[in-house]
Order: C-alpha cells, then sequence, then structure tokens
C-alpha cells in the first residue's frame, strides 16, 4: 500500500510539471494558467451540491459488512472528481472529467462493487 500512496505525492506531481512544461512550447504561459483557473471554477461548481460525509457513510457501510448503494458510490466518485478538477495539472483534469462520464462511471461503481464484494467476503451476484 506504501507504493501507492508514493506513486500519488511523487510521481503525479512530477508528471504534472514536466507536462506543463513541455506545454509550454506549445501555447503561451497565460492560455496553460487560464485552463488551470476555469478547471479549478468548474470542480468547486460541480461539487457544491455533494455531501461531505459520503465517506463516513461507506465506511460505516463497509464495517457492519454492507455493500453501499449504488447511488452513495456514485456521489462518492462525483465528489473525487470534482476535486480531481481542483488540483492543478492536466492528468488529474483529465481524470476528472472522465470521471463525469456516465458510462465510465457506472463501470466504475460496477468495479469498486465487485471488489467491496470480495474484500467482505460476500457471495457473487447471479445474473
Amino acid at each position: 500500500m506504501w507504493w501507492i500512496l508514493s506513486f500519488i505525492l511523487l510521481i503525479i506531481p512530477v508528471l504534472e510539471i514536466w507536462i506543463l512544461m513541455e506545454l509550454t512550447y506549445i501555447m503561451p504561459l497565460s492560455t496553460i494558467f487560464l485552463q488551470c483557473v476555469v478547471t479549478l471554477a468548474a470542480g468547486v461548481w460541480l461539487m457544491q451540491g455533494e455531501n461531505f460525509s459520503l465517506w463516513s457513510l461507506v465506511e460505516s457501510e463497509l464495517r457492519n459488512k454492507r455493500l453501499p448503494a449504488e447511488e452513495v458510490l456514485a456521489d462518492l466518485l462525483l465528489l473525487g472528481g470534482g476535486v480531481l478538477l481542483i488540483v492543478p495539472g492536466l492528468l488529474t483534469d483529465a481524470l476528472g472529467l472522465v470521471i463525469f462520464i456516465p458510462a465510465v462511471r457506472q463501470e466504475s461503481i460496477r468495479l469498486l462493487r465487485n471488489r467491496m464484494r470480495k474484500t467482505l467476503n460476500l457471495p457473487a451476484l447471479e445474473k
């Protein structure tokens, strides 16, 4: 688990800075800054309706050996997508925007629920 955290905290920022430095050869710095401000504003606007107690709700459901509802996971993913839009950088902005695509979000929910089901040792759903 430590390597995931180190990847997130060390490698991702280095990649973001490298991408932003390379972009200065293609477009002016003012355009890059404007993109960062626009995605920050979009992230703040998209997160306005989200409830910040979602994580505690998901955590309590998992502690009680129950799967969280799909709507709760969808809201949690939307909250995460908004946070990714607030963080400056093109990789995080792209991932944040991808989360807002309904088909991607539904597939992510399905994968999350299957992973939670395996972790909690719950039986698989019949198709």
